[in-house]
């Protein structure tokens, strides 16, 4: 039940909200009264006169006629003009000010409601005298611009067409041609002095620098002053040898800057269009000539802004007073004050002479807006308003609190002052809280272990990085004149660069290091570690002084185009220092050595501890330190005994010559299989042969590799396998020579008869079974005698934890 009532409620109420809106667009509109609209190429007045639903109304420039019917803020109906006719559908706003038509064609029409005829732009028409009337006409026709082109009929008022029968064109285009004329012409609109009694006035208007002229005629009606219609050939001619005489003064030229006029509407419409564009357009107006490279970018935008609002505050201006005399010599003042004055000046360029504000202007150019601030801003110079920078929004928010603040004190205004300070003072406590947080970083990372000094540098970075950005930021509110802002902008994008710099090459230091600790990056990899942040630090070094040397304004650019000639000369005067860097990316690449190998080269030998782009380091068995520079050290003859896979076993055993031949194919016999049973001798090559007589002994040459190439492991190895031959020469009854002379003062200690005896049965009995291992022993026998033996030694204290994995195992073990 509850659920249904609920259901009930709010279909109630959409019901209801469907019928405020009918009701609301049932609400009929109100369509009388005059509007300008405007259409393709067109505009016109139109009266609309409503009775009931039904619309009537006509646009006299164009004699056409509109009829329809109303039903709310919509109007259906058709138009007829010089025997053409068609339909159209119109929506009016919810504000009754304007209404948007769409014709059957598909064409559309605009239109706003005028709310007084006797006004323009809030301002009261005048038409008192004819410099009241023309002044009035221009200042409505210089007002037309895109979105605007209604204002065209507001023109036509002024104009007297009763004076001219039978006119070919309408009322608008005879309206825009007149005007053409008079844009024409250059003159000063309030020298034009009429007869308070006269009805009628000739004023004659001449274009600057050529001997065109026009008679403009003036009629009084009913108090008010009319521009007289003259005919439409003569304007014609007049326009056509004004044109030509302008282009023979600018010998073919064309550009927005070819005179005082040119100049002047450049700077306002660049404002009118905004964006990048129309920043970059309003700069071109400015003779710069005075300023650095650095204040031309930074303050050039501003000393633009500058100059239009206070021409702003000069009120409309009448382009027809500005001269559009292209071959003019003197500059053209447009305002002058006790401060300063608003001058456009010629500037000789290799395209020719073009008109810019004069760097006098640009230089009092502050002070002058201070002095004219206080002064009402005129909008009929813009064609449509673009936001103000924020800057000026700021200042001009702090002079409605209190204009005291706006007051200059030096350089600056007061504000200015007291928002630089308060940015070092915002600069200086966010500095220190980033100090804070990256310190703590800092420690969990282990940043204390590399010193002070880098602790140091990592902190006050920060500071410093905030200190450049603060101004930064504190500039687009603030907008230091040149003096300071070159200073500002040096010191803040310098404090930014270098900050960076010390922050990007300590990182890097802190990431290597990081790296190196690893326990599982090892030997030539940290070779590449230290490479990389070489290469990355040098980069980062030259990037952060070509960014300096911008800054600072330092034509880098003609330095690097000669280190073409000039990187011959450091290349030679850094031969040594390039031939090692070379030799240690060689050293990485070829990988003869790595960290931690155990080498000889030359005479020296030791342990390579760190490979470097400039030297290697080596610690030697004295352990002191070696470091040999990378250009000696890949020229020598470097023997890597960790890159070895087996040890060399090669002694001599020396017997004496007391041995016989048979004791002497035993021990032979004896010492192969003791090898070949060894676990951890290569079966292959394995060879022990009779070497020959000795000078005092009969010498048995061993040839074996040990499988280890751990050196503390091999000679444990060998020292097993050089206890097993002594017994073995023992079992033999034979003896090692040495090499000495001896003299025999009592018996000579005869072998043992009995050992003699056994060796020599053995070998007789290996003859007799066809078994005597010369000159090697059968393949079966050795394949048996293969790791046959006890290794290590029964008894061994390491016997038991060596056999407790494979034999691999225990090579990486040991």
């Amino acid at each position: 039940m509850t659920v249904f009532l609920n259901r009930q409620i709010l279909l109630y109420f959409f019901f209801f909200f469907l019928f405020f809106l009918w009701s609301a667009q049932a609400v009929a509109a109100n369509w009388s009264g005059e509007w300008d609209s405007t259409w393709r190429h067109r505009a016109a007045r139109i009266t609309l006169e409503q009775t009931g639903d039904q619309v009537s109304g006509e646009y006299p420039l164009f004699g056409g006629t509109v009829k329809g019917s109303a039903l709310g803020q919509e109007l259906h109906g058709t138009w007829s003009e010089g025997g053409r006719e068609g339909t159209f559908v119109a929506i009016m706003a919810g504000d009754g000010r304007t209404f948007t038509a769409r014709f059957g064609t598909g064409e559309w029409l605009t239109a706003v409601r005028v709310s007084d005829d006797n006004e323009f732009m809030g301002y009261s028409i005048d038409q008192s005298s004819p410099a009241m009337t023309l002044y009035h006409f221009l200042a409505v026709m210089n007002a037309v611009g895109p979105g605007r082109m209604e204002l065209q009929s507001e023109a036509s008022h002024f104009i007297d067409f009763s004076t001219l029968p039978g006119q070919t064109i309408s009322e608008l285009d005879y309206t825009s041609l007149l005007f053409n004329v008079v844009n024409s012409m250059t003159f000063r609109v309030w020298e034009i002095q009429s007869d308070d009694n006269a009805d009628t006035f000739t004023a004659t208007l001449n274009q600057a620098g050529t001997s065109v002229s026009l008679d403009l005629k003036f009629l009084r009606r009913n108090g008010d002053w009319f521009i007289q219609a003259l005919p439409i050939d003569l304007l014609e001619d007049v326009l056509m040898r004004a044109q030509a005489a302008h282009a023979s003064l600018l010998g073919g030229r064309s550009g927005d800057l070819l005179s005082p006029r040119d100049t002047l509407k450049t700077l306002v419409r660049s404002f009118s269009y905004g964006g990048v564009d129309g920043a970059e357009r309003a700069m071109e107006t400015l003779n710069m000539a005075d300023l650095s490279a650095l204040a031309r970018e930074y303050e050039g935008p501003r000393l633009a802004r500058y100059v239009y609002r206070s021409l702003r505050r000069l009120g409309a201006i009448t382009w027809q007073e500005v001269p559009d005399n292209p071959i003019r010599s003197e500059p053209y003042v447009f305002f002058e004050h006790p401060l300063g004055r608003i001058a456009i000046g010629p500037v000789l360029t290799k395209e020719g002479v073009i008109w810019q504000f004069t760097p006098d202007t640009l230089r009092t150019i502050r002070s002058l807006y201070a002095a004219l601030d206080n002064l009402p801003a005129n909008n009929i110079i813009e064609l449509q308003a673009q936001p103000e920078s924020l800057y000026f929004r700021t200042r001009d928010a702090i002079r409605e609190m209190s204009p005291t603040f706006v007051r200059p004190v030096g350089v600056m205004e007061l504000w200015q002052w007291l928002g630089l300070l308060l940015t070092l003072v915002v600069a200086y406590a966010v500095g220190k809280l980033v100090n804070l947080f990256f310190y703590g970083v800092l420690k969990r990372s282990g940043g204390d272990a590399h010193g002070p000094v880098v602790r140091g540098f990592f902190l006050w970075s920060f500071r410093v990085f905030s200190l450049g950005v603060a101004l930064r930021l504190a500039d687009r509110v603030l907008s230091f004149p040149d003096l300071v802002q070159v200073a500002l902008v040096t010191i803040s994008w310098s404090c930014i660069v270098l900050s960076l710099m010390v922050l990007t090459l300590l990182t890097i230091k802190l990431v290597a290091a990081r790296i190196r600790n690893v326990e599982t990056l090892k030997g030539n990899n940290i070779t590449l570690v230290s490479f990389i942040a070489g290469i990355l630090r040098i980069i980062v070094i030259v990037f952060a002084i070509l960014m300096l040397a911008d800054v600072l304004q330092v034509p880098y650019q003609s330095v690097l185009a000669g280190l073409g000639i000039g990187g011959l000369a450091v290349a030679l005067a850094a031969q040594s220092t390039l031939q090692n860097f070379i030799s240690g990316i060689t050293l990485y690449f070829d990988k003869p050595i790595a960290v931690g190998d155990y080498c000889r080269f030359g005479d020296k030998t030791g342990t390579v501890e760190f490979i470097g782009m400039r030297s290697t380091r080596i610690r030697t068995l004295d352990r002191t330190l070696l470091t040999v520079p990378n250009s000696e050290f890949s020229n020598m003859q470097i023997e890597n005994y960790a890159k070895r896979d087996s040890m060399f076993l090669n002694p001599t055993i020396s017997l004496r010559y007391e041995t016989t031949p048979d004791q002497l194919r035993y021990v032979l016999a004896e010492l192969r299989k003791m090898l070949l049973s060894h676990p951890k001798v290569a079966a292959d090559p394995l060879r022990v042969r009779f070497g020959g007589f000795g000078s005092h002994s009969l010498d048995i040459s061993v040839f074996a590799y040990v499988m280890s190439v751990d050196y503390s492991e091999y000679l444990g190895i060998r020292e097993d396998i050089y206890l097993r031959m002594m017994q073995i020469v023992s079992e033999a009854g034979t003896k090692l020579a040495v090499p000495s002379m001896v003299h025999y003062n009592a018996a000579d200690s005869l072998p043992d008869a009995d050992r003699v005896q056994a060796s020599e049965a053995q070998v007789h009995q290996w003859r007799e079974e066809g078994k005597l291992p010369f000159p090697d022993f059968a393949w079966q026998d050795k394949a048996e005698m293969r790791e046959t033996l006890d290794y290590p030694p029964q008894g061994s204290a390491v016997k038991e934890e060596l056999s407790n994995g494979p034999v691999h195992e225990r090579k990486s073990g040991a």
